[in-house]
């Protein structure tokens, strides 16, 4: 799904008996006293889901090979695009190496003279505005992204129908928090060591 599909979903789910709506015609919506408020107000309603999906349901995990430097202190937010906090680091080599993190994104390394290091992080993801085009994709499984229209049609539609608002935040929450329990980490103090052999 895209944003544009996002929109109409989102639309669709406010509007259970109104004409049969598509993507195509999103942009005559947003000129449509019936919709434009609504539409208007979807992108914060979106980036709130999405917020809630990362930190209750399964977090946007993304890869970073680390090139090693002499002081063996590594800042992370500096170094990698999106960084939001570490969820695993990977070794290869056979030191015997140990780590530290200070503050929230410094990373200190010890004893790493061999091998590769591959930090697996919790990554940001793009806010929507009001200036995303609606073929821009969300960096979310579809199964993830297909629950996006139930937040926002619960928190939009709540002066209209609090009932039906209800039910949707209500199967949104439980939908995530379900995902939420399958979704099975290190944590972000440990090192998966791939392959080490002694020498």
């Amino acid at each position: 799904m895209n944003w544009g599909e996002i929109q109409v979903e989102s639309l669709k789910k406010m509007f259970l008996n109104s004409d049969v709506l598509n993507v195509d015609e999103l942009e005559n919506y947003k000129t449509d006293k019936k919709y434009k408020t609504y539409l208007n107000a979807m992108p914060q309603a979106c980036n709130e889901a999405i917020n809630y999906i990362l930190e209750n349901g399964k977090p946007y995990i993304l890869s970073y090979e680390l090139e090693k430097n002499e002081t063996g202190k590594y800042q992370l937010e500096n170094l990698i695009d999106k960084f939001k906090k570490i969820y695993e680091i990977s070794y290869d080599g056979t030191d015997n190496i140990n780590y530290r993190v200070e503050g929230n994104n410094v990373l200190v390394i010890q004893n790493w003279t061999n091998g590769n290091i591959t930090i697996y992080y919790e990554a940001f993801i793009d806010r929507i505005t009001t200036s995303t085009p609606s073929t821009q994709k969300i960096d979310l499984n579809n199964q993830l992204l297909s629950l996006i229209p139930l937040y926002i049609a619960g928190e939009l539609y709540k002066d209209d129908d609090i009932s039906m608002a209800t039910q949707y935040l209500n199967e949104f929450i439980s939908q995530v928090n379900l995902i939420g329990e399958k979704d099975h980490s290190y944590g972000p103090n440990s090192i998966e060591t791939v392959y080490s052999s002694n020498v």
